[in-house]
Protein backbone atom coordinates (compact mmCIF):
# COMPACT_ATOMS: atom_id res chain seq x y z
CA UNK A 1 0.00 0.00 0.00
CA UNK A 2 1.35 3.42 -1.02
CA UNK A 3 0.58 5.99 1.31
CA UNK A 4 1.30 10.11 1.04
CA UNK A 5 1.06 11.53 4.46
CA UNK A 6 -0.61 15.19 4.30
CA UNK A 7 1.42 15.69 8.05
CA UNK A 8 -0.87 17.05 11.08
CA UNK A 9 -4.80 17.94 9.89
CA UNK A 10 -7.28 20.74 10.93
CA UNK A 11 -10.69 19.81 10.94
CA UNK A 12 -12.66 23.19 10.16
CA UNK A 13 -15.97 24.33 8.86
CA UNK A 14 -16.40 25.22 5.26
CA UNK A 15 -17.77 28.80 4.85
CA UNK A 16 -17.15 30.50 1.51
CA UNK A 17 -15.04 29.63 -1.64
CA UNK A 18 -13.86 32.82 -3.53
CA UNK A 19 -12.02 33.05 -6.52
CA UNK A 20 -11.64 29.64 -6.82
CA UNK A 21 -8.74 29.45 -4.68
CA UNK A 22 -9.61 30.81 -1.49
CA UNK A 23 -11.84 29.23 0.83
CA UNK A 24 -13.07 31.10 4.22
CA UNK A 25 -13.52 28.57 7.10
CA UNK A 26 -13.84 28.52 10.69
CA UNK A 27 -11.39 26.45 13.09
CA UNK A 28 -12.53 24.69 16.22
CA UNK A 29 -11.75 27.15 18.26
CA UNK A 30 -13.96 29.79 16.41
CA UNK A 31 -11.49 31.91 14.61
CA UNK A 32 -11.77 32.87 10.68
CA UNK A 33 -9.11 31.83 8.33
CA UNK A 34 -8.27 31.94 5.01
CA UNK A 35 -7.07 28.72 3.71
CA UNK A 36 -5.66 28.13 -0.16
CA UNK A 37 -7.81 25.85 -2.45
CA UNK A 38 -5.49 23.95 -4.41
CA UNK A 39 -7.71 23.04 -6.90
CA UNK A 40 -9.32 25.53 -9.59
CA UNK A 41 -11.93 23.53 -10.85
CA UNK A 42 -15.90 23.54 -10.62
CA UNK A 43 -15.64 20.79 -7.63
CA UNK A 44 -19.06 19.89 -8.48
CA UNK A 45 -21.44 18.11 -6.01
CA UNK A 46 -17.80 18.83 -3.24
CA UNK A 47 -18.84 21.59 -0.41
CA UNK A 48 -20.64 24.51 0.53
CA UNK A 49 -21.10 26.15 3.65
CA UNK A 50 -21.52 24.07 6.73
CA UNK A 51 -19.05 21.06 5.21
CA UNK A 52 -16.39 19.67 7.67
CA UNK A 53 -13.23 20.50 5.64
CA UNK A 54 -9.50 19.25 6.41
CA UNK A 55 -6.72 21.33 6.19
CA UNK A 56 -3.14 21.30 6.89
CA UNK A 57 -1.01 23.98 8.18
CA UNK A 58 2.36 24.75 6.07
CA UNK A 59 5.32 26.60 8.88
CA UNK A 60 6.62 28.13 5.46
CA UNK A 61 6.63 32.07 6.71
CA UNK A 62 6.98 32.93 2.70
CA UNK A 63 3.06 31.46 2.31
CA UNK A 64 0.51 33.75 1.97
CA UNK A 65 -1.71 31.20 3.64
CA UNK A 66 -0.55 28.87 6.18
CA UNK A 67 -3.87 26.36 5.54
CA UNK A 68 -4.44 24.13 2.42
CA UNK A 69 -7.78 22.49 2.02
CA UNK A 70 -6.93 18.68 1.60
CA UNK A 71 -10.50 17.17 1.63
CA UNK A 72 -14.22 17.66 2.33
CA UNK A 73 -16.97 15.88 4.08
CA UNK A 74 -19.44 14.47 1.13
CA UNK A 75 -21.88 12.21 3.25
CA UNK A 76 -19.54 10.66 5.79
CA UNK A 77 -17.14 10.08 3.47
CA UNK A 78 -13.69 12.14 2.70
CA UNK A 79 -13.15 13.32 -0.70
CA UNK A 80 -10.21 14.51 -1.27
CA UNK A 81 -9.64 18.06 -3.63
CA UNK A 82 -6.03 18.78 -3.62
CA UNK A 83 -5.05 18.26 -7.36
CA UNK A 84 -1.43 17.89 -6.73
CA UNK A 85 -1.67 14.54 -4.17
CA UNK A 86 -2.75 12.58 -7.36
CA UNK A 87 0.68 12.97 -8.65
CA UNK A 88 2.63 12.57 -5.77
CA UNK A 89 1.10 9.66 -4.67
CA UNK A 90 0.93 8.20 -8.69
CA UNK A 91 4.73 9.21 -8.59
CA UNK A 92 5.19 6.86 -5.60
CA UNK A 93 3.48 4.03 -7.17
CA UNK A 94 5.51 4.45 -10.52
CA UNK A 95 8.39 4.48 -8.25
CA UNK A 96 7.66 1.23 -6.72
CA UNK A 97 6.71 -0.53 -9.71
CA UNK A 98 2.73 -0.87 -8.84
CA UNK A 99 0.30 -1.94 -11.06
CA UNK A 100 -0.82 0.03 -13.30
CA UNK A 101 2.40 1.66 -13.65
CA UNK A 102 5.29 -0.30 -15.46
CA UNK A 103 7.13 -2.75 -13.11
CA UNK A 104 10.74 -0.87 -13.43
CA UNK A 105 12.21 2.32 -14.49
CA UNK A 106 12.94 5.91 -13.67
CA UNK A 107 9.74 7.92 -12.96
CA UNK A 108 10.47 12.02 -14.00
CA UNK A 109 7.74 14.44 -13.54
CA UNK A 110 5.95 17.32 -15.05
CA UNK A 111 8.70 16.51 -19.02
CA UNK A 112 7.70 18.16 -22.03
CA UNK A 113 6.23 16.19 -24.68
CA UNK A 114 3.50 16.94 -28.05
CA UNK A 115 0.84 19.47 -28.42
CA UNK A 116 -0.01 19.04 -24.35
CA UNK A 117 3.48 20.72 -23.30
CA UNK A 118 3.90 18.70 -20.46
CA UNK A 119 2.71 14.87 -19.55
CA UNK A 120 2.57 14.10 -15.20
CA UNK A 121 4.55 11.31 -15.30
CA UNK A 122 7.16 10.11 -17.98
CA UNK A 123 8.83 6.22 -16.84
CA UNK A 124 11.61 4.95 -18.44
CA UNK A 125 12.83 1.74 -18.44
CA UNK A 126 15.90 0.01 -18.49
CA UNK A 127 15.72 -1.20 -22.03
CA UNK A 128 14.76 2.53 -23.24
CA UNK A 129 11.14 1.83 -23.71
CA UNK A 130 9.38 4.93 -22.65
CA UNK A 131 5.23 5.26 -20.68
CA UNK A 132 3.78 8.52 -20.62
CA UNK A 133 1.53 8.73 -17.78
CA UNK A 134 -1.40 11.56 -17.60
CA UNK A 135 -3.00 11.72 -14.50
CA UNK A 136 -6.64 13.24 -13.91
CA UNK A 137 -8.08 13.82 -10.42
CA UNK A 138 -11.78 12.63 -9.72
CA UNK A 139 -14.44 13.67 -7.33
CA UNK A 140 -17.52 13.85 -8.74
CA UNK A 141 -20.04 11.19 -7.87
CA UNK A 142 -23.72 11.55 -9.79
CA UNK A 143 -24.86 7.86 -9.08
CA UNK A 144 -24.37 5.64 -5.63
CA UNK A 145 -20.57 3.19 -6.26
CA UNK A 146 -19.60 5.18 -9.36
CA UNK A 147 -16.90 7.82 -9.87
CA UNK A 148 -17.35 9.66 -13.09
CA UNK A 149 -14.74 12.69 -15.03
CA UNK A 150 -14.96 15.29 -15.83
CA UNK A 151 -17.23 17.75 -13.67
CA UNK A 152 -17.23 20.13 -16.47
CA UNK A 153 -16.43 20.80 -19.86
CA UNK A 154 -12.68 20.50 -20.62
CA UNK A 155 -10.90 21.19 -23.91
CA UNK A 156 -7.66 20.86 -22.23
CA UNK A 157 -8.87 17.14 -21.10
CA UNK A 158 -9.53 16.23 -25.00
CA UNK A 159 -5.90 17.45 -25.72
CA UNK A 160 -4.16 15.71 -23.49
CA UNK A 161 -5.93 12.47 -24.75
CA UNK A 162 -5.43 13.48 -28.79
CA UNK A 163 -1.37 13.87 -27.36
CA UNK A 164 -1.26 10.88 -25.81
CA UNK A 165 -2.86 9.14 -28.40
CA UNK A 166 -0.28 10.33 -30.60
CA UNK A 167 2.60 9.18 -28.68
CA UNK A 168 1.21 5.54 -29.26
CA UNK A 169 1.60 6.03 -32.55
CA UNK A 170 5.02 7.42 -32.61
CA UNK A 171 5.87 3.96 -30.84
CA UNK A 172 5.61 4.51 -27.05
CA UNK A 173 3.28 3.47 -24.52
CA UNK A 174 0.88 5.58 -23.17
CA UNK A 175 -1.39 5.08 -19.89
CA UNK A 176 -3.86 7.38 -18.64
CA UNK A 177 -4.81 7.34 -15.40
CA UNK A 178 -7.99 8.49 -13.33
CA UNK A 179 -7.40 8.53 -9.74
CA UNK A 180 -9.88 8.73 -7.54
CA UNK A 181 -10.04 10.71 -4.25
CA UNK A 182 -12.53 8.45 -2.42
CA UNK A 183 -13.37 5.11 -1.51
CA UNK A 184 -17.15 4.65 -1.63
CA UNK A 185 -16.36 3.84 -5.79
CA UNK A 186 -16.25 0.16 -7.17
CA UNK A 187 -16.32 1.20 -10.59
CA UNK A 188 -15.74 4.54 -12.63
CA UNK A 189 -17.70 5.54 -16.06
CA UNK A 190 -16.93 8.78 -17.89
CA UNK A 191 -19.75 11.57 -17.65
CA UNK A 192 -20.25 12.10 -20.85
CA UNK A 193 -23.28 14.18 -20.80
CA UNK A 194 -20.84 16.85 -18.65
CA UNK A 195 -18.11 17.02 -21.43
CA UNK A 196 -19.58 14.54 -25.15
CA UNK A 197 -15.86 15.64 -26.49
CA UNK A 198 -14.05 14.54 -23.52
CA UNK A 199 -16.05 11.16 -24.44
CA UNK A 200 -14.82 11.24 -27.66
CA UNK A 201 -11.35 12.26 -27.43
CA UNK A 202 -11.71 9.36 -25.10
CA UNK A 203 -12.85 6.67 -27.24
CA UNK A 204 -10.30 8.11 -30.10
CA UNK A 205 -7.53 7.22 -27.38
CA UNK A 206 -8.48 3.86 -26.73
CA UNK A 207 -8.46 2.68 -30.50
CA UNK A 208 -5.52 4.53 -31.03
CA UNK A 209 -3.82 2.02 -27.96
CA UNK A 210 -3.56 4.46 -25.06
CA UNK A 211 -4.18 2.39 -22.06
CA UNK A 212 -6.88 3.25 -19.09
CA UNK A 213 -6.34 2.51 -15.78
CA UNK A 214 -9.32 3.99 -12.75
CA UNK A 215 -7.14 3.79 -9.26
CA UNK A 216 -9.37 4.20 -5.79
CA UNK A 217 -8.11 6.11 -2.75
CA UNK A 218 -8.98 6.08 0.53
CA UNK A 219 -8.19 9.29 2.19
CA UNK A 220 -8.65 10.13 6.21
CA UNK A 221 -6.52 11.75 8.88
CA UNK A 222 -3.53 10.06 8.05
CA UNK A 223 -3.27 10.68 4.47
CA UNK A 224 -4.33 9.43 1.19
CA UNK A 225 -3.49 5.71 0.63
CA UNK A 226 -4.20 3.91 -3.07
CA UNK A 227 -7.11 1.28 -2.70
CA UNK A 228 -6.62 -0.57 -5.56
CA UNK A 229 -8.20 -0.52 -9.61
CA UNK A 230 -11.27 -0.97 -10.28
CA UNK A 231 -13.50 -1.29 -13.50
CA UNK A 232 -13.54 1.45 -16.07
CA UNK A 233 -17.18 1.04 -17.89
CA UNK A 234 -16.44 3.10 -20.87
CA UNK A 235 -13.86 0.37 -22.45
CA UNK A 236 -15.13 -1.76 -25.26
CA UNK A 237 -15.09 -5.20 -22.76
CA UNK A 238 -16.24 -2.91 -19.61
CA UNK A 239 -12.83 -4.37 -18.09
CA UNK A 240 -10.28 -1.75 -17.27
CA UNK A 241 -6.73 -2.47 -15.91
CA UNK A 242 -8.00 -3.66 -12.94
CA UNK A 243 -8.83 -7.61 -15.02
Amino acid sequence: MITHSFGPLIEATWVERRKRFMLDVVLPDGSAVTAHCPNTGAMTGIGGAGHRVLLSVSDNPKRRYAHTLEAVDCGGVWVGVNTQNPNRIAAAMARAGLPPFPATGEVRPEVRYGRAERIDLLVTAEDGGRTYVEIKNVHLVERPGEASFPDCVTARGAKHLDALADVVRAGDRALMVFLIQRHDVDHFRLARHIDPAYGAAFDRAVAAGVEMAALRCRLDGDGITADGLIPIMDLPTAASAAA
